[in-house]
Formats: C-alpha cells, structure tokens, sequence
C-alpha cells in the first residue's frame, strides 16, 4: 500500500508545486537567517532597503513576489551574496534522477 507522499510524488503537477514552493521557502529562510545573523528586526531590513515593515513581512512569509533580481538585492543588503545551483529532479518512486527531464 502507498502512502498519501508516494501517491502525490507520482503526480508531475505536485511536484513541480512542491519544487517551486521549496524554494520560495528557502529563500524567505536564507533571509530570515542572515536577519538573525545580524539581530536585525523586519523594521530595521525595511529601513535598509527603504521599503515598508509589511513589505519585509510578506517577503518573509513567502506571499510576496520574490523575483531574482529582489532576492540579490535583499540579500546583498544583508551582506552577502546569492549563487544559484540547479540539480536534476528525483523520479516518483523510483528514487533515481531523471536527465533534466519532468517525468
């Protein structure tokens, strides 16, 4: 018997959801953490970048529109750098890679 993560991992729709969805997350969660890194409050991020403090929040919350271009900007503010790194998505139930093919 399947379990409901292995019947929704067959469904190529899920996944690509999921894949964009885990990255929106991690990078409110890079942000989130040179924030800590930093002490520094959604406030204190807005003033830096001259935006509002709900501007910061949505951005955190992962509602706001990150573009590339926004993350660089945000994260340069916080000292530091983005370098991107693709990977080959993993195949439903097969735990194999795929060839840069969505099966």
């Amino acid at each position: 018997m399947k379990t409901q993560h292995a019947r929704l991992m067959e469904d190529p729709e899920f996944r690509r959801l999921l894949s964009v969805e885990a990255l929106v997350a991690e990078a409110s969660e890079l942000i989130a953490r040179l924030m800590a890194e930093q002490n520094l409050s959604k406030a204190d991020l807005a003033r830096r970048l001259n935006k509002s403090r709900a501007w910061v929040t949505q951005l955190l919350s992962g509602k706001a529109n990150l573009t590339v271009r926004t993350l660089a900007e945000v994260v340069y503010t916080l000292g530091a750098d983005v370098k991107l790194q693709a990977q080959p998505c993993i195949r439903a139930g097969a735990g194999g890679r795929t060839n840069g093919r969505h099966q």
